[in-house]
């Protein structure tokens, strides 16, 4: 038995109900164009599955530009500021884009932070927001549109599309990563199984049927396996006739329009 067989199998079944499974791509903590950016660029091009970069604007060097506007299917947007914990030591877990500190201090970060990325990538930049570690608090939310951002993406099945005037919620499911088993790969069927929960929740009405199943990579984290099965991942759903890796005109309609 394949390791991807379940994912298999649920597509069947989406194509059985005359529907087409989305799915979406985003890779995290991008900063430099390292050996694994330049893999995943060039596995973007040979899949044609289209990734989503959240590159951090602080860290980011100038040299980065030139292989993402180079790859077709390479689409940049914000990681938060600086990728720097700013919570107290008795609160639990890392948060940039908490209310640990004064609120303008933080809007005013993300909008260098989003000039940063307009000089790195002009017009390629999605208005899309991927706060470090996936936190950040919702107080924050109806200042995103005025900084630029029409889409904020954390992770698990979002309960509402619309958290605030202006900005939608478009969430990954599936992270290739085990962080707190010592930043490991999760396995090819473990992989498939967490893709095949969104997917199913979907497909019986249980979470939000219109929210694209989203894999989340963190490539500078990988190992040889985990790239193998990431390859596999992105060929299996963009040669079945019932899914779909979105680009940024699919996933972000009213950005496109622009």
């Amino acid at each position: 038995m394949n390791a991807l067989d379940p994912l298999r199998r649920e597509l069947d079944l989406w194509g059985e109900a005359g529907e087409t499974a989305t799915l979406w791509w985003r890779d995290d903590d991008a900063d430099a164009p390292t050996a694994p950016i330049l893999r995943m660029l060039a596995l973007s091009d040979a899949t044609g599955a289209p990734v989503f970069i959240a590159v951090v604007p602080d860290k980011a060097v100038d040299e980065i530009a030139q292989p993402l506007l180079a790859c077709a299917g390479a689409i940049p947007l914000q990681h938060g500021f600086a990728h720097a914990d700013h919570s107290p030591a008795d609160v639990k877990g890392k948060w940039e884009l908490g209310l640990h500190r004064p609120l303008d201090n933080i809007l005013g970060e993300l909008r260098a932070g989003s000039l940063r990325m307009t000089d790195l990538f002009g017009d390629r930049v999605c208005p899309m927001l991927a706060p470090p570690w996936n936190r950040i608090a919702p107080e924050i939310f109806p200042h995103l549109p005025d900084l630029g951002f029409d889409v904020v993406s954390v992770f698990a099945p979002r309960v509402t599309a619309d958290v605030a005037p202006g900005l939608t919620m478009i969430n990954g499911h599936c992270d290739l990563i085990a962080w707190k088993r010592g930043r490991t790969f999760i396995g090819a069927e473990k992989t498939a199984n967490r893709l095949v929960e969104h997917l199913t929740a979907r497909r019986t009405g249980d979470v939000d049927t219109a929210e694209p199943t989203g894999l989340l990579t963190h490539v500078w984290a990988q190992d040889e396996d985990c790239w193998v099965a990431l390859e596999a991942v992105l060929r299996l759903v963009n040669d079945h006739p019932a899914a779909c890796w979105l680009d940024h005109a699919r996933l972000m309609p009213t950005w496109a329009a622009q």
